[in-house]
C-alpha cells in the first residue's frame, strides 16, 4: 500500500444496482501519489462492510437521521449528484422489470437483538402512496403464515377465507389469491389493514440483495420505494466514508 503523509479523503465509487465497483482515495493537492487498485481486493472491501455493519450501525443511522450527509455532500463531489439522472433512470426501470434495490440502511443482524435501527429509520422515512400496485397486481398468490390465516379467519370467518384462498399441498399452507380480494380498488385501501398478513406489513422491504448482504433492500416495483431510494441516494456517502475508514485500517 502507498503511504501518504498528508491527510487523505476516501471515496467509494458505488454503482447502486450492481454493487461496489471501486474504492480509491482522493489525495490532497500536495500529493500525486495514487493507491493502486490491486491493493484493494473484493475480500477486503467485503470485510470492511461486514465490520461496518457490526460496529457502525447505530452511529450510521443516527448520522443519517440528523442529515450529516448534506454537509458531506458539500465537501466533495459525489456520484449521487454527478450521476443523479443515470441513477434515477435505472431506479425507474422497476416499473417494468422486477428487481430489488439496496438501501443505505443496515439490515437486521440475526445475532443481535438491538439491530433494528435501520428498519426503524426506513419506516420513519417511507411514505406509502396507497396506489394498490402491491395488492391489485395479478400474481401467483400470497402465502399466509398460520398466524396470518387464523387472525384473518377470526374476522372474516374461516369458511369465507378458504373460498378466496387455495391450499398448496407442497408447502402445506394457504395461499391468498391475487389480485387481493381484500383490496378495495375504488377506495384504494385494504379492508383488513389492521390484521393484514406479515408479508404485507413488511412490504416493500425484501431480503438483502446478494451484492449487499448487510443492507436493507426494497422491491423496485413499489413507486413509494423508488421515491425513497431516490431521496436517500446521498445517504450512501456516510456508508462509503465508514467503509473507507475501515478499509484504510485493513490496508495498513
Amino acid at each position: 500500500m502507498v503511504k501518504v503523509q498528508s491527510e487523505r479523503q476516501y471515496r467509494v465509487d458505488f454503482a447502486l444496482l450492481l454493487g461496489v465497483r471501486t474504492v480509491y482515495p482522493l489525495l490532497s493537492n500536495s500529493s500525486k501519489m495514487v493507491l493502486e487498485m490491486r491493493d484493494i481486493t473484493s475480500e477486503k472491501l467485503s470485510r470492511s462492510r461486514r465490520i461496518c455493519h457490526q460496529r457502525c450501525a447505530h452511529s450510521c443511522v443516527d448520522q443519517k437521521r440528523r442529515g450529516l450527509h448534506n454537509e458531506l455532500l458539500k465537501q466533495r463531489r459525489h456520484w449521487s449528484v454527478l450521476k443523479r439522472d443515470e441513477q434515477f433512470s435505472m431506479i425507474d426501470r422497476g416499473q417494468e422489470i422486477p428487481f430489488d434495490i439496496a438501501l443505505p440502511l443496515p439490515a437486521r443482524d440475526p445475532d443481535r437483538l438491538d439491530s433494528d435501527q435501520g428498519v426503524k429509520l426506513f419506516w420513519e422515512t417511507f411514505k406509502c402512496q396507497h396506489c394498490g400496485r402491491c395488492c391489485y397486481a395479478p400474481g401467483a398468490g400470497l402465502y399466509l403464515e398460520k398466524q396470518d390465516f387464523d387472525r384473518i379467519a377470526d374476522q372474516v370467518s374461516k369458511k369465507k377465507l378458504k373460498t378466496i384462498c387455495k391450499y398448496d399441498k407442497r408447502i402445506e399452507a394457504w395461499v391468498l389469491k391475487q389480485p387481493c380480494p381484500f383490496y378495495d380498488q375504488e377506495l384504494r385501501q385494504c379492508q383488513i389493514y389492521s390484521i393484514r398478513p406479515q408479508t404485507c406489513a413488511k412490504y416493500p422491504l425484501h431480503p438483502p440483495v446478494k451484492e449487499m448482504p448487510y443492507n436493507l433492500a426494497v422491491d423496485a416495483f413499489c413507486p413509494a420505494a423508488r421515491e425513497l431510494v431516490k431521496e436517500t441516494l446521498g445517504w450512501w456517502i456516510i456508508c462509503e466514508n465508514n467503509w473507507a475508514r475501515l478499509l484504510s485500517r485493513i490496508q495498513e
